[in-house]
């Protein structure tokens, strides 16, 4: 589970990383096959997260990690 902020908008989300077949955005599960799951793969509390989207390269900080 990771906390994450949108560093443009300020918007902050928590996701939960799993399996292609468990992803389900609405309960915020998404995939780490997904560009945001990948690119959140390694990253550590405090981490800045350059993210490439279709729409573009979003922000994140990275804000708490639990299991």
């Amino acid at each position: 589970k990771v906390t994450i902020k949108n560093k443009k908008n300020g918007t902050q989300m928590t996701y939960m990383l799993v399996s292609e077949e468990e992803a389900d955005l609405k309960s915020g599960r998404i995939s780490v096959n997904s560009p945001i799951g990948k690119g959140l793969l390694g990253k550590h509390v405090g981490d800045t997260a350059e993210i490439k989207v279709p729409a573009g390269v979003l922000e994140f900080d990275v804000l708490e990690i639990s299991r």
